[in-house]
C-alpha cells in the first residue's frame, strides 16, 4: 500500500540515486517480494496506536520527551530504551543495527531493501513490512530513506500533528564514520527538512 505520494517516493530515490550510487537497489524488488511472502501484520496494527504526538529516538539519543508514542530507530535504540525502563511502541529497523533487539518493541516497523534481503527471515514475529519500491501485497511503501527518517515519515503517514525527534545528531558517529555513512545522514538531512514544511518537527 501506498503511504507517500509515489512522487514525493520518486524524488527521494532520486536523491538517494545519486548521493549512494553503491547500494543495491537492483534487488530492492526481489527484497519486497520476499517480504510480502513472508507475511506482515497489516497497517490495521499500526493505526489502532495514537500518532498524535510520536517521539522518535534515534540511536544516539540524549533526551527523553512526552508524547503519545515511543518510536525506536533500530534494535539499538530500543534496547537503550528498555535498560531505561521504557518499552517502545514500535521499532522502525532495516535490521542493520541489533537486530536481534527489534522485538523489543510492541510493534517492529521492518523495511526490505536490496542490501538486507538475506536478513528478513529474522524479523521479529510482530511486524509490517515496507519497501522503496512500488508496495507489493502485505507491504507499504511509507517513504524516507534511511531508518530515522523513514520513521518519521511513517508518523506523518499516520496522522502525527507534530512530531519529537530525539538523538538525530549527524555529527556523532554510532555505528561508524564513513563516506557511506555520512551521505546517508546528509540524505537523512534533506528528507526531514523536506517533511518539516508539512509537520512541525520538534529535535531535542
Amino acid at each position: 500500500m501506498w503511504l507517500v505520494d509515489p512522487l514525493e517516493w520518486q524524488y527521494a530515490m532520486s536523491l538517494a540515486r545519486s548521493l549512494l550510487p553503491e547500494l543495491s537497489y537492483s534487488r530492492d524488488i526481489e527484497a519486497a517480494l520476499a517480504a510480502s511472502k513472508l507475511g506482515g501484520l497489516p497497517l490495521e496494527a499500526l493505526r489502532r496506536l495514537d500518532w498524535s504526538r510520536p517521539v522518535i529516538y534515534m540511536p544516539p539519543f540524549e533526551k527523553l520527551a512526552e508524547g503519545s508514542i515511543v518510536v525506536a530507530v533500530e534494535g539499538f535504540t530500543a534496547r537503550r530504551l528498555v535498560t531505561m525502563g521504557i518499552k517502545p511502541d514500535i521499532v522502525v529497523t532495516d535490521l542493520d543495527f541489533e537486530p536481534e533487539s527489534a522485538g523489543l518493541g510492541s510493534l517492529a516497523v521492518v523495511h526490505a531493501h536490496g542490501d538486507n534481503v538475506e536478513r528478513l527471515q529474522s524479523a521479529p514475529p510482530r511486524r509490517v513490512f515496507t519497501v522503496q519500491v512500488p508496495p507489493p501485497p502485505g507491504t507499504a511503501n511509507v517513504g524516507g530513506f534511511t531508518d530515522g527518517d523513514r520513521a518519521a515519515y511513517l508518523a506523518y503517514a499516520m496522522g502525527a500533528r507534530e512530531i519529537t525527534v530525539s538523538g538525530f545528531y549527524p555529527d556523532v558517529p554510532v555505528k561508524r564514520r564513513d563516506s557511506v555513512k555520512a551521505r546517508k545522514l546528509a540524505l537523512a538531512r534533506a528528507l526531514l527538512a523536506r517533511l518539516s514544511r508539512r509537520v512541525p518537527l520538534r529535535f531535542l
